[in-house]
């Protein structure tokens, strides 16, 4: 069961992800207004900043990381705050900026991520190779030539060329072995 709702939410953040975002802030805003103003920085701000901001929603990850401190402000009259209104201000101005660069560098590791994962296939386990033809054999156990199983399960290409010890093997007239 755990393991569902686990799917179905991971689900909903690839699907919709800015509904999720904004459920998460609306949850976390609540989750701040219960514990008081004992907390200085409510740190949980980050989690639906960082939760928009890594699946490049840059609008709602700025919007989000605005308008919470910008709203924690109409706490100060249930908690009865006595901060003069120059310190709260300062206060929500250093929570919106340190939410706004949080944002902008999840934005930025999301798309390295992004753009590394599209340059790099990697082919990882063993590779079943015949010992005198040096093909691989492929899931429908089938052989093909290295090359092309390489090629098609990563974004290698080859080149082909031959080596000193080749050429003399197979070219023994076209390689004198005084000059190697």
């Amino acid at each position: 069961m755990f393991k569902s709702a686990l799917r179905s939410i991971a689900r909903l953040y690839s699907q919709r992800a800015v509904v999720l975002c904004i459920l998460v802030a609306v949850i976390v805003f609540v989750i701040d207004f219960i514990t008081g103003k004992s907390i200085q920085f409510p740190i949980l701000y980050v989690l639906p900043v960082g939760m928009a901001a890594w699946r490049n929603q840059k609008f709602t990850a700025y919007t989000i990381g605005i308008l919470l401190p910008c709203l924690r402000v109409g706490f100060h009259f249930p908690w009865h705050e006595t901060q003069s209104l120059s310190v709260i201000a300062l206060n929500v101005s250093i929570r919106v900026l340190v939410l706004i660069f949080y944002a902008y560098l999840v934005d930025r590791i999301a798309w390295q991520t992004r753009v590394l994962e599209k340059k790099v296939r990697i082919l990882e386990g063993i590779l079943p190779i015949c010992a005198s033809c040096k093909r691989i054999r492929n899931e429908k156990g089938e052989y093909e030539q290295i090359e092309e199983y390489i090629t098609e399960r990563s974004e290698a290409s080859f080149s082909h060329g031959i080596c000193q010890e080749c050429a003399k093997k197979l070219y023994p007239e076209y390689f004198n072995n005084d000059k190697g």
